[in-house]
């Protein structure tokens, strides 16, 4: 099981109350019922939108091998008020958080989620559309090519 957190990770939504919005609140999830098979799907986004620094939560959840997939996306704004980006264009320096899952030796599934549309493409599908997916695995791609990291 790959913990999702709470996305956006307020609080509350609507009426009801949220637990997994910080990176203390995952880890104590985690630890409820020490298991190999419980673990994080590190949306990286979503811990950006929390306020936590994303290298330090991979580097944290990864030395305990507990990072089991991983959502390779950025925003820009905070849990309340945001919106997707580009992956070369949001605040995440998207090489050094490629190198720090190399560094804490995941070898597991990463994934582009969420990107913006492209101009001239229908919106059909919003932030799962095939230009901008294709962009964003290209630039994905090309990172872990540069860095020397092999991808499955």
């Amino acid at each position: 099981i790959g913990l999702h957190p709470d996305d956006p990770p307020l609080k509350k939504l609507g009426n009801v109350s949220r637990i997994l919005i910080s990176k203390a609140n995952i880890q104590k999830a985690i630890d409820l019922v020490p298991s190999p098979n419980l673990g994080v799907t590190m949306c990286q986004a979503n811990y950006l939108a929390m306020g936590e620094d994303v290298y330090d939560c991979i580097e944290h959840f990864g030395r305990q091998n507990k990072i089991f997939f991983v959502h390779f996306r950025d925003i820009a704004g905070n849990g309340e008020c945001f919106h997707e980006t580009f992956h070369d264009n949001g605040p995440t320096d998207m090489v050094k958080a490629l190198k720090c899952y190399q560094n804490v030796g995941f070898d597991g599934p990463i994934r582009v989620d969420h990107v913006p549309t492209m101009a001239g493409e229908a919106n059909g599908r919003p932030g799962y559309e095939t230009m901008g997916r294709l962009y964003a695995v290209g630039y994905l791609r090309g990172i872990a090519e540069a860095i020397g990291y092999p991808l499955r």
